[in-house]
């Protein structure tokens, strides 16, 4: 047996240097490069090796692990899981930073590969700089806060064991159905120390994403309730953009008139024009699929995981007491969900393979004129909404109603007095779109954007909007924007962003300007945590520390708006700033940052409660039950009466 001495540390760069994808006779690299913040905990170990001899992998400089992790889970999602970019990071805080990432890959089912420092393993220097020192168990570190939210754990404590980690570390990352983060912890003394590794566990490993279709017992059960069903409705999920089962849905949906609904996860899969979609549905949805669903007895939901948002809290998917499930999915554990009946397996062969039958049986739908009557009922709808201006006395009717109409106008009044900005949130929606490039990939995450985007936002340009929306994780969206940029460097990528989750995570605005990846990022600033604002005002409790208000003599935060200039923070990163306070200034400034060879803050000054709200959804929360205030317990009745009508599992 061949060996070739080298350092753990070597061992991972050259091992990783050979990891490759084939998914339908397509065959590409794996890994492409490390994020990295280096720390004394790598510096001198993986870090060695990485500055040696990299090999094709490029190294990043990243400025927050968590930022950084999370740019490398956009890179991996707009690739659509068959790139990567591995992170590592020092000891301690280094390491916990990436937790959170780590949670946001594992439930978007995103593989990241993390390398997180460790103590060191002979214990010898401990209590070395940044350790966790717990009693009990020595044992345990920093890095043991990684098992929860990782598919795959290991610490590497002799050199040997690094062989076997990685092997299935790859195997977790390359799984369709078990898909998540893999975390590799590396004790800062094995970085370094050297051993005979035998030369094929560095041979060109080829890892194939299979296309697994359902037993025929689970396709010929999935045909039965379809042919049953005089009214299905099927939910496209994330599973659908990962197995490139877009035009798979769109050709199953048009040959049996099934309409179709996305995720948000799920959503440019296929394009917003086609006929039969309608739209999100759930607590985000579109008001096309939370009426049409109500008439559906069957739903088939594919590759989704049928989360609280999708199901509308098992409220907006179960109206029909009679309605039934199918789940597609490659997972057994989300194919179980809702008491379904699963289908294990891919989208794109099973879908096909269940196509196939549903043909040889003439079945069709019993929708007539329906799905086209609501769909031109949401058109309309969607863009008097996406036109709604402020004009300081109020809104028009309609189903877009602000959040809390009872304190609407004074919240709006002091956020003109004191922050000047006018544009409504859902027309600086509308007017992004309009201006921005047809084939833009759009980046969003967490507060009240996720619900107006869902709504509002069409494309037709395939894998072009890019939410995290299974953690929600504030301070996604600059970091993810970069990941896109990296994965898609010729297409244009816009971030837009709350004010609140700019302030939680911007720091890899550096890193954009480093990497000189022109991206445009989009602050709507509403000077609040806005759609936590709404759930609580809405709920009956007073606004309390989620909005952006100076301390008064009183003790409470109930002063006037703080200003905050986010063009300004921009700039300082080396960012071109605008500030726009109405729609004809955002516009403005959205013509000129096309123009621009660099990176564009554009700092959009949005009145608070103006978004897309309602649409025949609901959401459940924990409202409490016993309350001084009247509006709490009006607040509660309301969630015991959809208690009362959802569906319990």
């Amino acid at each position: 047996m061949n060996t070739t001495k080298m350092t753990v540390g070597q061992a991972i760069v050259k091992f990783l240097n050979q990891q490759y994808i084939e998914f339908d006779g397509v065959e590409e690299p794996f890994v492409d490069g490390f994020f990295t913040i280096f720390g004394h905990g790598m510096v001198v170990g993986l870090g060695q090796a990485l500055a040696e001899n990299p090999g094709h992998l490029k190294i990043f400089q990243g400025r927050n692990e968590q930022g950084m992790a999370h740019a490398a889970i956009s890179y991996a999602k707009q690739h659509n899981r068959r790139r990567i970019i591995a992170c590592t990071s020092s000891i301690g805080p280094g390491a916990c930073n990436m937790v959170t990432a780590a949670l946001t890959a594992t439930i978007n089912n995103i593989p990241l590969l993390l390398f997180p420092s460790d103590s060191f393993a002979t214990r010898q220097p401990d209590p070395v700089l940044q350790q966790l020192e717990v009693p009990e168990s020595l044992t345990t570190t920093a890095s043991d806060c990684f098992k929860p939210v990782a598919r795959y754990w290991d610490r590497i404590a002799r050199p040997e064991q690094l062989m076997s980690a990685m092997v299935n570390a790859m195997r977790v990352l390359t799984d369709p159905a078990n898909c998540g983060t893999a975390v590799i912890s590396m004790p800062q003394d094995v970085e370094g120390e050297s051993y005979e590794f035998p030369d094929y566990f560095f041979q060109k490993r080829v890892h194939h994403i299979p296309r697994h279709v359902a037993d025929e017992y689970e396709i010929n059960r999935a045909v039965e309730m379809i042919c049953a069903a005089k009214k299905p409705l099927l939910i496209s999920g994330g599973g659908v953009r990962y197995s490139e089962a877009g035009q798979t849905v769109m050709d199953f949906c048009k040959e049996f008139e099934i309409p179709v609904s996305q995720t948000q996860a799920g959503h440019s899969a296929l394009p917003d024009s086609f006929r039969l979609n309608v739209g999100g549905i759930g607590v985000t949805g579109t008001y096309a699929a939370n009426v049409l669903v109500k008439d559906c007895d069957l739903v088939i939901g594919v590759g989704t995981r049928f989360n609280d948002f999708v199901t509308g809290s098992k409220w907006v998917l179960f109206q029909n007491p009679d309605i039934k499930v199918l789940a597609i999915n490659t997972s057994e554990f989300h194919a179980d969900k809702l008491d379904a009946a699963g289908c294990v397996g891919d989208a794109k062969v099973t879908l096909e393979a269940i196509a196939a039958k549903l043909k040889e049986k003439g079945y069709k739908s019993a929708f007539t004129s329906e799905i086209d009557a609501i769909n031109k009922e949401w058109e309309a709808e969607r863009k008097r909404v996406l036109d709604e201006q402020y004009n300081g006395e109020g809104f028009g009717e309609g189903k877009f109603v602000p959040c809390v109409p009872s304190w609407t106008e004074k919240i709006m009044e002091d956020y003109v007095r004191d922050i000047g900005g006018i544009i409504t949130e859902s027309n600086g929606v509308g007017i992004i779109r309009e201006e921005i490039e047809d084939d833009a990939i759009v980046v969003a995450a967490a507060g009240s954007l996720p619900a107006d985007l869902e709504r509002l936002w069409v494309t037709d340009a395939k894998d072009s909007y890019n939410m995290e929306y299974g953690a929600s994780c504030m301070g996604y969206e600059i970091a993810g924007a970069l990941g896109s940029k990296l994965a898609a460097p010729d297409k244009p990528v816009y971030s837009l962003v709350g004010d609140g989750s700019f302030m939680m995570l911007n720091s890899e605005l550096s890193t954009i300007v480093q990497e000189q990846a022109k991206i445009v990022i989009v602050v709507f600033d509403n000077a609040a945590f806005g759609c936590i604002n709404n759930l609580q005002m809405g709920n009956g409790v007073a606004s309390t520390a989620t909005e952006m208000r100076y301390r008064t003599e009183s003790g409470k935060l109930d002063g006037n708006y703080c200003y905050t200039d986010f063009a300004k923070v921009g700039e300082g990163y080396g960012l071109k700033g605008f500030t726009a306070k109405t729609p004809e200034e955002l516009r403005e400034a959205l013509r000129a940052a096309r123009k621009e060879t660099g990176s564009v803050i554009i700092d959009a000054k949005v009145l608070p409660k103006t978004m897309a709200e309602g649409y025949n959804s609901w959401w459940h929360i924990g409202v409490a039950s016993t309350a001084e205030s009247q509006e709490v317990l009006e607040a509660r009745k309301r969630i015991d009466d959809h208690l009362a009508e959802a569906r319990i599992y």
